[in-house]
């Protein structure tokens, strides 16, 4: 399983889960077609916008100079579908002004993907749904805690949470509430955390948002959870395509360990690129 934030270069020459400082040579990058990409073929979202069903792979041409961002949430219920959502709202514009393709899906039914939608402010012509797993299987993205296990897949949320099966949960909460000096601020604007500093993530910020954004799930739960309840504990990833070649892969390893935007927007723009100066303000996740 690849980890978040490392760097990796697979069999086939493709970098995965992480950027090399060497981005810049694009020769080697990927040297064949991906597995990833075959693994798309016949695959099947739904266009939250609609509810019309589209196969992925029609939904871009891939000669080898078109660039395609796919950020695969979890369920649209979840602290991390809707911590990745702020921040992807805040870069695809300048992802689709360079002329990058993104397209969004999360698990779970046209309507949880609506809700999400209205609830965020997401774009809805970006995002899709997926009501089932197999796409993510497919392309080796984490099922949570023993996917064998026959029991009620809340039971299974509870160990994810201490660690058990999301390697790195525990170490990522723990961060929400110690602070980072290496992760930008999280609010846009002014708050009580600036008596601590500016420029970095200060203690409780990152714990504040999580607070928020479950203040927002939590009375919209049913609209919000997926109909197919073993969704719950399936973690995400993001994929970037340059035609049909992956650029990048990062597997989620556990809740909250998504991956990391301004990473994903170096391997999308195969570029500099000036990161983001922090998450969406929180008051706009309670926007409804």
């Amino acid at each position: 399983m690849l980890l978040s934030s490392r760097p990796r270069i697979n069999g086939r020459g493709c970098m995965n889960g992480g950027i090399s400082a060497r981005l810049g040579r694009r020769a080697n990058v990927c040297v064949r077609a991906s597995a990833e990409y075959e693994a798309l073929r016949g695959k099947v979202a739904y266009k939250a916008s609609s509810g019309d069903p589209v196969e992925l792979l029609s939904l871009w041409e891939p000669y080898p100079s078109s660039k395609v961002v796919i950020p695969c949430l979890t369920h649209f219920a979840d602290l991390t579908s809707w911590e990745f959502a702020q921040k992807l709202i805040k870069v695809i514009p300048t992802l689709e002004s360079s002329g990058v393709r993104v397209i969004t899906v999360g698990l779970g039914s046209v309507s949880n993907a609506q809700e999400f939608a209205r609830t965020l402010g997401f774009p809805m012509d970006r995002l899709y749904a997926l009501p089932e797993a197999s796409l993510y299987r497919s392309v080796g993205f984490s099922a949570g805690f023993a996917p064998e296990l026959d029991v009620n897949p809340y039971l299974k949320l509870l160990p994810m949470l201490a660690g058990i099966g999301s390697p790195g949960t525990v170490q990522e909460v723990l961060r929400g509430y110690v602070g980072d000096q290496a992760a930008k601020a999280v609010f846009d604007s002014p708050t009580p955390f600036d008596i601590l500093g500016a420029g970095y993530q200060r203690p409780f910020e990152l714990a504040t948002l999580r607070l928020f954004n479950m203040m927002g799930i939590l009375p919209k739960w049913n609209e919000l959870c997926p109909p197919d309840t073993q969704l719950l504990t399936q973690q995400g990833g993001c994929l970037v395509f340059s035609g049909s070649q992956v650029v990048f892969k990062h597997v989620d390893s556990g809740i909250l360990r998504y991956s990391d935007v301004d990473t994903l927007m170096q391997a999308a723009l195969q570029a500099d690129y000036t990161p983001i100066t922090s998450v969406a303000v929180a008051a706009e996740v309670l926007e409804e």
